[in-house]
């Protein structure tokens, strides 16, 4: 079987269960894609978990402070790392600028996640984002997938919109009276708010894929089809790129 040749850097705790998520799926990656079954077959990598991190949302819309220099500190603990996931979608909109103040490789999640969903989709389709309001709100996704000859989508689409991109960061955050993702872990009371939003993407905007674009999101989603569509898992993506760049 082919060897690990690379060393992956994860910064994490955005939040905390998300990047334990990567880990396992980068674990299930090496198993499918390189063969791994020995301790020896599995990828080397390195994490940084800084959960004192600013909100990536609420520095987005201009409502905290900026999480820049945390997710700077965050990569240069990294050393020895020869590529870099960051474990939150969100922050990928501080992503060009961290490229340019280190020398990190760091993959872009959303172009992979879109190129992804790209192979399942012809042109024009639809595609429903669900996501942070900082991620939504940035049009990190909609840029990806328009680029790529898609239509995305986001639960703000839909008549009563930000009642229901609401139930999202509810279900993420935890409020309304639903238990957060972030500081509980996955729970029913999440799982079914995500999927009554979801079946509005699918239902009502005819949405043929949805992409979990928060690392929170599968957690609770955790099926290849949701409302009898695809649902692309980004932290699933993520894995299995970065896998393909271990063992190459």
């Amino acid at each position: 079987m082919p060897k690990p040749r690379k060393v992956l850097g994860i910064l994490g705790g955005l939040g905390p269960y998300a990047h334990i998520d990567l880990e396992r799926k980068l674990l299930a990656a090496a198993r499918e894609l390189a063969g791994a079954s020995r301790d020896q077959d599995f990828p080397q990598w390195i994490v940084a978990s800084v959960p004192q991190t600013p909100d990536r949302t609420a520095a987005i819309a201009g409502r905290g402070p900026s999480p820049f220099p945390a997710l700077l500190a965050g990569l240069a603990r990294l050393v020895g790392a020869d590529f870099v996931l960051i474990a939150c979608n969100s922050a990928h909109y501080f992503l060009e600028e961290l490229q340019q103040q280190t020398d990190l490789e760091l993959v872009d999640m959303v172009a992979e996640c879109a190129a992804a969903v790209r192979g399942l989709l012809k042109e024009g389709d639809r595609v429903g984002v669900l996501a942070t309001t900082g991620t939504v709100r940035s049009g990190l996704y909609h840029r990806a997938l328009i680029d790529r000859g898609l239509r995305p989508l986001s639960p703000l689409d839909a008549v009563d919109g930000e009642r229901l991109q609401q139930r999202v960061m509810a279900a993420i955050y935890g409020a309304d009276g639903l238990p957060g993702i972030k500081a509980e872990g996955p729970t029913p009371e999440a799982r079914e708010a995500l999927l009554q939003v979801a079946k509005v993407l699918v239902e009502d905007l005819d949405c043929r894929t949805l992409i979990a674009a928060c690392t929170e999101i599968p957690l609770v989603l955790t099926e290849p089809e949701v409302c009898g569509v695809p649902l692309v898992d980004s932290v699933d993506v993520a894995a299995r790129v970065a896998v393909d760049r271990i063992y190459e």
